[in-house]
């Protein structure tokens, strides 16, 4: 009796502890917010836009296999000046190997990145990115990718490249994945360099980034492994610009996104075929307006498109409490 009254006794006493989570135990994530979006109009379409789709209540409901949203990246998602981050790190990779083999500092392209020729590069820009990582494994460019990221910084900004997306739109791709969207971003970069820079730093699956494809061969490290390796100096067709990005959504077979985003008349065609797909949709265009905190330079063609039929024009100077 002595000993099940011990017992009892233990049993009350650990009904009344108080245990802390164990650290591997899943953790219910906080909701997704829109924090950093200034309070407004654009804000209240957003949200007023995606509670509708997303309340089988309400007349305007989508199903969840059809949410589906797709995003431009550079300049929507990220800073895009001076030059694309894809461009700065293509350009950084060049002088490296100019460095390590003399010799090719006649080269064009490398004589223009020794002598930060910007104008040339950007002319010449399909084949510099494709000659800075040329006889390169995928893994070892993926890990330059991420680490020069984390390490350069901007030459204005002075923020770490990985921190140069824009906050809010982050916080609208979480807001949307926790309403059961798809979101998809849809650029002109190589789709491996986006793919290295997910999800850390881009919180989309890799599966879900369509961009331009560089060809790979398979190849054996020490491993006996197969592993991706860039022999050839080539793109696959078609490469993902412009209306051709409309051209990769369909193959990927996204029919009816009923959401985009975008900053560039690059972006029309994505843009334009979520707003004729007949569903209910938002498209939002972003403005840059922001010379203090970022950057300012207009698209006055898509700006009078987006008044003319009604898309959700985003100010950064006004619509984005926080940038970065």
């Amino acid at each position: 009796m002595k000993r099940l009254s011990l017992l009892l006794l233990g049993f009350v006493l650990l009904a009344g502890c108080t245990f802390s989570t164990p650290a591997n135990r899943t953790q219910i994530p906080p909701p997704a917010t829109l924090d950093s979006w200034s309070q407004g109009p654009v804000k209240q379409r957003i949200i007023s836009f995606v509670n509708s789709v997303s309340d089988p209540a309400s007349p305007l409901y989508v199903p969840a296999q059809d949410r589906l949203a797709v995003f431009d990246m550079d300049g929507t998602l990220l800073c895009e000046k001076p030059d694309y981050i894809e461009v700065a790190i293509t350009q950084n990779r060049l002088r490296e190997k100019a460095a390590a083999d003399p010799t090719l500092a006649e080269n064009p392209l490398y004589k223009a990145a020794l002598t930060n020729d910007n104008a040339y590069i950007n002319q010449h820009v399909k084949e510099a990115i494709l000659e800075a990582f040329a006889n390169e494994y995928l893994s070892d460019m993926a890990a330059y990718w991420r680490q020069y990221i984390t390490q350069a910084r901007h030459p204005s900004l002075k923020l770490e490249y990985s921190k140069l997306f824009y906050k809010p739109m982050i916080e609208l791709i979480e807001y949307l994945q926790a309403a059961e969207f798809a979101v998809f971003v849809v650029s002109t970069s190589q789709q491996e360099f986006i793919r290295s820079l997910c999800p850390d730093f881009l919180p989309v699956p890799k599966q879900n980034v369509i961009g331009t494809m560089v060809a790979f061969t398979l190849a054996n490290l020490d491993d006996d492994a197969p592993h991706l390796f860039r022999r050839q100096k080539a793109y696959f067709e078609p490469y993902n610009a412009d209306d051709k990005k409309s051209v990769r959504i369909r193959e990927r077979g996204i029919e009816h996104a009923v959401l985009a985003a975008g900053n560039s008349m690059g972006d029309y065609a994505m843009l334009d075929g979520v707003s004729d797909s007949g569903r209910t949709s938002l498209v939002i265009v972003v403005d840059h307006d922001d010379s203090a905190r970022e950057f300012e330079y207009h698209k006055p063609d898509l700006l009078e498109i987006a008044r003319k039929r009604g898309w959700v024009v985003t100010s950064m100077k006004h619509d984005f409490r926080r940038i970065f």
